[in-house]
């Protein structure tokens, strides 16, 4: 779940370059979360909750409860139980989840959150007890998943969570937003006291993006403090998250664009939302 370009964009090899990989995942967003937050990159997972949500309105469709994977500090959990629905949010990142908790008390939402990785939702009890009408899984948090078997361990997963006729929507980065990757410096916020700056990098060899993000902080003593993140993330083709909802039974219904226009086969932008849905158990 990062965006790189705020509002915009987000980030399987073999052997050292592998491991890696779930090192920088697993400590993903540990120090980010506060910027995170004071930048609102969250209002992205928002506004992709209310697309949803209005997509299926138009559909005559009314979830009653949700389940939104990486949910990050919040943005779309919160969307979401906001318009009503019984929400829970899962996210691996302890830091993010202590204020999406916080920011769910201030709104004053009952929301249940869970640590846990997507990967593993057979193990995570609030999941495995309840049936959910939708998931939910945006800032392309699906393409934080760099593994071979990674789309189906996930996939697999939200089958088991969805009850018959629910509906999964997920965004993605695209093999066309990976290829505008240039090692370039995009500052992607700036006030008078936080500057945060991204370097994206893509190996089309191992269909892996990196982002090194770099923030400085001005603090209560007007000295600047600095932090920097690398995340991570896998260039799924179109092909491929096909064929892993395929392969979990899940029926493609819709790829959308990030205004909700309906894509053809072969319109590939720099983001995909993918609706899918669970016709029987």
């Amino acid at each position: 779940m990062v965006y790189f370009v705020l509002h915009q964009r987000r980030n399987q090899t073999q052997g050292a370059a592998r491991h890696l990989n779930m090192m920088d995942t697993d400590q993903a967003y540990q120090a980010y979360a506060p910027i995170y937050e004071r930048t609102g990159q969250d209002r992205f997972g928002a506004y992709l909750a209310h697309l949803t949500l209005t997509w299926l309105c138009a559909r005559e469709v009314v979830p009653h409860r949700a389940l939104d994977l990486a949910c990050g500090t919040g943005g779309a959990t919160l969307a979401l139980a906001a318009a009503g629905i019984d929400t829970t949010g899962v996210d691996r990142s302890p830091a993010m989840l202590r204020i999406a908790r916080r920011r769910a008390q201030d709104l004053g939402l009952a929301v249940l959150f869970v640590a846990a990785d997507m990967r593993h939702l057979e193990h995570v009890e609030a999941v495995r007890a309840r049936c959910f009408e939708l998931v939910t899984c945006f800032g392309d948090s699906i393409n934080y998943l760099t593994d071979d078997g990674d789309l189906h361990q996930v996939f697999g997963g939200v089958r088991r969570a969805l009850s018959p006729g629910g509906y999964v929507v997920f965004d993605v980065n695209t093999e066309t937003a990976f290829a505008r990757w240039d090692e370039s410096d995009q500052v992607i916020f700036e006030s008078d006291d936080c500057l945060v700056y991204n370097r994206l990098g893509y190996n089309p060899a191992t269909r892996l993006g990196s982002g090194r993000i770099v923030w400085f902080v001005r603090g209560d003593n007007t000295l600047w403090q600095r932090g920097e993140e690398t995340h991570v993330e896998r260039a799924w083709s179109d092909a491929e998250i096909r064929q892993a909802l395929a392969d979990a039974g899940l029926e493609l219904v819709t790829r959308l664009d990030v205004t909700g226009r309906i894509l053809a086969d072969d319109d590939l932008p720099e983001r995909v939302i993918t609706v899918a849905r669970l016709t029987r158990k």
